[in-house]
C-alpha cells in the first residue's frame, strides 16, 4: 500500500512528508485520500504536509457527523465509532470517510505510523546486498527504494492552523551517518547498490521500458526485452568500431551491442551510470543482444515548475572564499548595499527573503600547492569568524542556507557533512548550515544546492565540456540524475549506505558553484544556475588557465520565475534571462 500511495504522488511530481504519509496510510481508504489531496485547492506547492492531510480529514469528519438533533444514543454510538478511529498521533480519522460528497472505497491496508527522525531516509530493505568475494561478483536481489520526505522535529506536530508556506524546509541532505566499521569492499558495494536501486526506481516508470527482465534472464529470453543496469564496462571493437556496453544489476551481467548506425552509438557513456536499454535478443546462441533504445533516468520533458504562493525572492551566491587575498571586498560591499535596496539596481532586491550560498564559504588551508601565498587569513578558524562577520552584514530578516565545498573544513569526500558546530557557532542565527548536496524548499519551490566537485570528473570525461560553460555539464548531471557517477575519479566518494549524489526528486532550481564562472538557463522546467564567485583570479587559477567570472549575483522571483543577474564588477545588470517557456540562456565569460 505504501508503494501504491507514493506512486500516486510521484506521478504528479509531489513530495510527501513522512508524517503526512503516516496519516494517509492510517486512514480507512489511503488511495482515495491520496486522490482527494491531489484535487485539494489548498495544495499550493509541491509538498504534501501533515497540515493539509489533517485539514482534509477534519472537513470529511464534519461532513460525516450526525446532526445536532440526533438522539443521545446515536451521539454515543458516533462518539464510540470516532474514538475507535483515532490515529496513533491522536488525529481523528473519520469512519466512514467522505471526500467531495462521494463515499470512499473500503480500506485496502494500513501501515502503523513511524516516528519522525532526521535525516530523511530512503525507504529500502534493511540490509544492502553485497558482492561476495570480489568486486567482479554481481550485485544481489533487485529491490526498489523510494524517497520519503521526513518532517523536522521542530515541525513534527500537525495542527489545524491555516496552511502557509514555510520559508525553509529541509527535504533531504546528501550526507547520512556512515555505518559501523565494515570491510572497504562492503562499503563501496552498499553505495553502488543504493544508487542502482534509487535510479532503477526512476527508470521503471518509463513506458518505453516494458518487458523488463533481470540481467541474468536476458540470454534465455529471445525477442523484445528491456533491462536496467549500471555500466560496468565500455568497449569498442577495433575493426568495426562497434560499441559494447556491459551492464550489471543485482542478479548478474549482460553485454549489449549498440549498432554503429544507431544514434545511441554517438553518445558518451560513463562507468557506473545507470541506464535503461530496450533491446532485441537474438535466438541464435552466443549472439549479443542488440540495443533498440538507450534511456537515462533524465528529467521529464513536460515537467511543471513549482511557484511560490506569494511574492518572495531568493539570492544565489557561491564561492565566497573568505580569507583569500583575492576576496573581492569592494564588490561585496556593493552587494551588501544592493541587498538593502540601495544603488541603481536596488529595485531588483525588493522582496528578497532568502539567500543560498553554494559552497566554498572560506578559502581553507592546504587545498592546493603554495596556497599560503594567497591567504590573507592563515588560520581556518579565523576564516570562519570572518565569514560570520560578513554574513552579519546581511539583514537579519533574511533566511540564509549555506552548504560547504571542497575548500571548507569538512570531510572532502562527497557527500560532505554540514559545517561542524565548532566552526558554525559564530554564524548568525538566521543561517542554516546543511550538507553538500542538499535538497530543500523555499516557499514550496524545491532547490538542490551542490557545490560542484563533480565538474572535475565530467569535464575531462565528456567531449566539448569546459569550465567556462558549466550549464551543459549540469544538464548531463540531471540527465543521469547523478552528480558524480564514476567511482575512483578526482571526486572522492564516501562509502555511505545511501548514495546522496542521486538527484531525486527533480528540483525546480539546481544551483552549483566550484567553476568560478557563471551560467543560467531554464531547461525542462528546471532553472540551472552556476552562481559565480567572490574571489578574483589567483596565480594557481592562472596556471591552470581558469578565467573566473566573478561578482555575479542572481535573484530569482520564486512566485513568477523571473531571473535577474547583476554584475558587481561592472556595477550593471548582467544579460537578462527569459521565463521557463523561453529559450534564453546566459553563461561563460563576461560580455
Amino acid at each position: 500500500m505504501r508503494d501504491r500511495v507514493l506512486a500516486i504522488f510521484e506521478e504528479h511530481h509531489l513530495l510527501v512528508e513522512e508524517e503526512a504519509l503516516d496519516l494517509i496510510l492510517s486512514s480507512p481508504a489511503p488511495l482515495d485520500l491520496s486522490r482527494a489531496l491531489l484535487a485539494s485547492p489548498e495544495k499550493s506547492h509541491s509538498i504534501v504536509t501533515p497540515d493539509l492531510v489533517v485539514r482534509l480529514l477534519s472537513r470529511s469528519s464534519e461532513r460525516s457527523a450526525a446532526p445536532a438533533s440526533a438522539s443521545s444514543s446515536a451521539s454515543s454510538s458516533a462518539s464510540s465509532s470516532a474514538s475507535s478511529s483515532l490515529g496513533a498521533k491522536g488525529v481523528l480519522l473519520p469512519d466512514p470517510l467522505e471526500a467531495g460528497g462521494l463515499m470512499l472505497e473500503p480500506p485496502l491496508g494500513s501501515v502503523a505510523p513511524s516516528s519522525t527522525a532526521l535525516p530523511p531516509r530512503v525507504d529500502s530493505p534493511s540490509s544492502l546486498a553485497s558482492r561476495p568475494g570480489s568486486a567482479t561478483a554481481p550485485l544481489g536481489n533487485l529491490s526498489v527504494a523510494r524517497i520519503v520526505v521526513e518532517r523536522p522535529a521542530a515541525l513534527a506536530s500537525p495542527s489545524l492552523s491555516p496552511l502557509g508556506p514555510r520559508p525553509f524546509h529541509l527535504i533531504r541532505e546528501g550526507f547520512v551517518a556512515p555505518p559501523e566499521a565494515r570491510a572497504p569492499l562492503e562499503g563501496v558495494t552498499g553505495l553502488l547498490v543504493s544508487r542502482f536501486r534509487q535510479l532503477s526506481r526512476v527508470l521503471r516508470h518509463r513506458s518505453d521500458l516494458s518487458a523488463l527482465r533481470n540481467a541474468s534472464e536476458i540470454p534465455s529470453a529471445p525477442g523484445e526485452a528491456a533491462v536496467i543496469g549500471m555500466v560496468r564496462d565500455i568497449q569498442e571493437t577495433p575493426r568495426q568500431k562497434l560499441l559494447i556496453l556491459t551492464l550489471e544489476d543485482e542478479t548478474g551481467q549482460v553485454r549489449v551491442l549498440i549498432p554503429r548506425e544507431h544514434p545511441a552509438a554517438r553518445e558518451t557513456y560513463l562507468p557506473d551510470e545507470v541506464l535503461g536499454i530496450r533491446l532485441y535478443v537474438p535466438k541464435e546462441p552466443g549472439k549479443l543482444p542488440i540495443a533498440r533504445a538507450v534511456l537515462r533516468p533524465d528529467v521529464p520533458m513536460a515537467r511543471v515548475t513549482a511557484r511560490a504562493p506569494r511574492a518572495s525572492k531568493a539570492l544565489f551566491l557561491s564561492d565566497l572564499h573568505i580569507g583569500s587575498k583575492g576576496f573581492l571586498d569592494d564588490a561585496w560591499n556593493e552587494l551588501m548595499g544592493f541587498v538593502r535596496g540601495e544603488g541603481s539596481h536596488g529595485d531588483v532586491a525588493q522582496g528578497l527573503e532568502h539567500v543560498v550560498i553554494a559552497g566554498d564559504l572560506v578559502d581553507g588551508i592546504g587545498i592546493y600547492p603554495h596556497q599560503e601565498n594567497d591567504l590573507a587569513i592563515s588560520d581556518v578558524v579565523e576564516q570562519y569568524a570572518e565569514l560570520a562577520r560578513r554574513l552579519k552584514e546581511l539583514p537579519s530578516s533574511l533566511n540564509i542556507v549555506a552548504i560547504p565545498g571542497n575548500h571548507d573544513a569538512v570531510c572532502p569526500a562527497e557527500p560532505q557533512p554540514a559545517l561542524p558546530p565548532e566552526l558554525a557557532r559564530d554564524l548568525p542565527t538566521n543561517v542554516h548550515v546543511v550538507a553538500n548536496p542538499s535538497i530543500f524548499a523555499l516557499e514550496g519551490v524545491v532547490v538542490e544546492a551542490y557545490h560542484g566537485r563533480g565538474f572535475d570528473d565530467l569535464i575531462p570525461q565528456l567531449p566539448k565540456m569546459s569550465y567556462e560553460q558549466p550549464i551543459p555539464v549540469m544538464k548531463r548531471m540531471l540527465s543521469m540524475r547523478h552528480l558524480a557517477p564514476t567511482y575512483g575519479q578526482k571526486t572522492p566518494l564516501a562509502s555511505l549506505p545511501r548514495d546522496g549524489l542521486v538527484v531525486d526528486p527533480v528540483p525546480d532550481i539546481f544551483v552549483t558553484g566550484h567553476t568560478h564562472t557563471f551560467g543560467a538557463e531554464w531547461w525542462r522546467g528546471v532553472l540551472l544556475l552556476n552562481a559565480s564567485t567572490w574571489q578574483g583570479e589567483t596565480d594557481y587559477q592562472r596556471m591552470r588557465n581558469i578565467r573566473p567570472v566573478p561578482a555575479r549575483a542572481t535573484v530569482v522571483d520564486l512566485a513568477q520565475g523571473a531571473v535577474s543577474a547583476v554584475d558587481f564588477m561592472r556595477n550593471r545588470p548582467a544579460p537578462a534571462l527569459t521565463l521557463p517557456q523561453g529559450p534564453g540562456a546566459v553563461s561563460g565569460a563576461s560580455p
